[in-house]
């Protein structure tokens, strides 16, 4: 009886096993998490990557220049990654100027991501442009920087 039972108990675990996600046990799981991030230019941002690609990030710049923050989405690329943010920037009265597309890659220090270390080129996207084209984009980055970002974890 005994080992008809742990026999169910271990099949069971086995089949619940096959089910979890492979993503949060994959690389991008390892990356997975939020960062402080310290910009050479000054700039002091805070970016979460998700699990599932998902790309979040704010920064102390905002303010100074007027945008939201930025969305957008990342993956796992060799011993770091590569990822896309977008934001909107707006005019002095509050009106939709441009839309900025953040282009981020980095790399880790470590596998399991405590330290990030990269660079980030930001472009425009005017009126018949399209951020998620950015071959239609006719100018120049307005900003590039290297940055290096440390991952958050609480009681530190």
């Amino acid at each position: 009886m005994f080992r008809a039972l742990l026999f169910a108990v271990l099949s069971l675990l086995l089949c619940l096993s096959a089910f979890t996600p492979l993503e949060a046990q994959g690389p991008k799981g390892q990356c997975g998490g939020s960062y402080y991030i310290e910009e050479d230019g000054g700039a002091r941002d805070v970016w979460t990557f998700s699990a599932d690609g998902t790309f979040f990030g704010t920064t102390s710049t905002q303010p100074l220049i007027g945008f939201s923050d930025q969305q957008g989405h990342w993956q796992r690329q060799g011993q770091g990654g590569e990822g896309v943010l977008l934001t909107f920037v707006f005019n002095d009265d509050n009106t939709l100027l441009t839309v900025g597309r953040v282009e981020i890659e980095f790399q880790a220090d470590d596998i399991r991501c405590n330290r990030i270390s990269g660079s980030l080129s930001v472009r425009t996207f005017e009126d018949g442009e399209d951020p998620l084209d950015p071959s239609t984009d006719t100018g120049d980055p307005i900003a590039e920087d290297t940055f290096v970002g440390r991952r958050i974890r609480a009681g530190s």
